[in-house]
C-alpha cells in the first residue's frame, strides 16, 4: 500500500517535472524567436540606414538646384533627361524606404532623424511634392488615381519631421554673407564649449 502511494507521488512529480520542462522549453523557444526577430529587425535597419555615397551625390544635386522652384520648373528642367530624373527618384525612394521602416515599426523616426536632418526630409518633400502627387495618378485616357500608396512612406516621414520638429529651419536661400555670419556664430559656440 505504501509502495503504491509512493509510486503515485513519484508519478505526480514526474508529470510536474515533465510539464515544467515543456513550459521551459516553450518559453525558451518563444524567447529565441523574439531574439531572432529583433536581430533580423536590427539587421534590416542597419542595412537600410547605411547610406551609400550615390545618395549623397544625388541628394546634393537636387537639393541645391535653385532652378527648381515648382513642379512646373522641375518638369521643364528634367523632362526627357533620364539621368537627372533618376537622381530625383533615387532620393525620393530612399526617403520612402526610411518612412516605410518607421511605419512598419522596424525603426523609429528618432533613429532616422539621428542620421538625416529633419529639414532635409521636409525640404526635399516640399520641393518635389508635385512629383510625389503625380506618381499617384494615371494620365491616359483621363486623370485618375492609379497608385494611391506611391511614396506614402516618404509622406509619413515628412509628417513625422513636421510634427517632431515644428521649428525646423529651411535650407537654402541664404546669401554668402548670411552663411559666413552663421559660420562665425558656430565657431564662437565651439570655442565656448571647449573652455
Amino acid at each position: 500500500m505504501v509502495e503504491k502511494e509512493v509510486m503515485e507521488i513519484i508519478q505526480i512529480f514526474s508529470w510536474v517535472a515533465t510539464g515544467t520542462g515543456v513550459c521551459f522549453a516553450a518559453y525558451y523557444y518563444v524567447m529565441t524567436l523574439r531574439n531572432t526577430e529583433n536581430t533580423r529587425r536590427k539587421d534590416i535597419i542597419s542595412q537600410r540606414l547605411q547610406t551609400p555615397l550615390q545618395f549623397y551625390e544625388a541628394y546634393g544635386e537636387i537639393m541645391w538646384d535653385r532652378e527648381i522652384t515648382s513642379y512646373e520648373t522641375m518638369r521643364e528642367k528634367l523632362l526627357h533627361k533620364p539621368k537627372e530624373m533618376a537622381r530625383v527618384w533615387y532620393v525620393l525612394n530612399h526617403f520612402n524606404s526610411l518612412g516605410i521602416l518607421v511605419q512598419e515599426g522596424l525603426a523609429t523616426s528618432q533613429q532616422v532623424f539621428k542620421q538625416y536632418l529633419p529639414q532635409s526630409v521636409i525640404v526635399i518633400y516640399e520641393k518635389f511634392r508635385g512629383e510625389i502627387v503625380n506618381s499617384r495618378y494615371r494620365h491616359a485616357p483621363k486623370l485618375e488615381v492609379w497608385n494611391p500608396d506611391a511614396y506614402m512612406g516618404f509622406e509619413f516621414l515628412y509628417e513625422e519631421a513636421k510634427r517632431l520638429y515644428p521649428m525646423v529651419p529651411q535650407l537654402g536661400g541664404f546669401t554668402r554673407e548670411e552663411l559666413i555670419e552663421h559660420a562665425r556664430e558656430i565657431d564662437e559656440l565651439l570655442k565656448a564649449e571647449t573652455k
